[in-house]
């Protein structure tokens, strides 16, 4: 399976005492470098008067090959708390987003809710570029059978067995910032030939 991703991520910053909103766009960028979006050169929020408790405004982030991307930012109270929405930008992905995706749309096809780990909460990626995810999840095998049955009675079958399944998902950026991903179940073991 082939899927298309394009998310966003929310994070929550605390600034106690926050002076003004040249603080909150540093501590956005030191955030997202911190967590994996090393190619983020600059982060700008607008000047102006502290927003109330549920106003929004946009600061804009600029990564180092010259792409913009707008972030959403909404102030939680009145003590400094902000929550912000970094979206999927030429260059940057937001991994968690990212894993959720994959996670819901492979919960079907592999019959239990999977694990997905990418690694990190964004991933710096230039266009054309991919990385790999890991996908685990826990399928019921049939036992072997074992013992003697009783006499006159047939063996119970054994319970199945939970396995482990691990497997990759190769994910991609074409030159426009969009990224797919595809699931790359296990080979199957090939069979003797007679």
């Amino acid at each position: 399976m082939m899927k298309r991703f394009l998310g966003l991520g929310i994070t929550a910053i605390v600034l106690a005492g926050c002076s003004g909103k040249d603080q909150l766009a540093e501590q956005i960028q030191r955030d997202i470098v911190a967590n994996g979006g090393t190619s983020v050169k600059t982060v700008t929020c607008p000047s102006g008067s502290r927003p109330e408790p549920g106003q929004s405004f946009e600061c804009v982030g600029e990564m180092d090959n010259g792409y913009t991307f707008t972030i959403t930012v909404q102030a939680q109270d009145n003590n400094g708390t902000f929550t912000w929405d970094v979206p999927h930008a030429k260059g940057l992905v937001n991994i968690p987003k990212l894993e959720s995706d994959i996670q819901e749309n492979l919960s079907s096809e592999v019959g239990t809710k999977p694990t997905v780990a990418c690694g990190g909460i964004y991933k710096a990626v230039k266009p054309g570029e991919g990385f790999e995810c890991r996908l685990t999840y826990k399928i019921a095998k049939p036992a072997p059978k074992s013992g003697q049955p009783v006499k006159g009675k047939p063996a119970p079958p054994p319970p199945a067995i939970d396995v482990t399944q691990t497997e990759t998902v190769n994910v991609t950026t074409d030159n426009n910032g969009n990224i797919s991903w595809q699931r790359i179940p296990p080979r199957m073991a090939a069979k003797p030939t007679t």
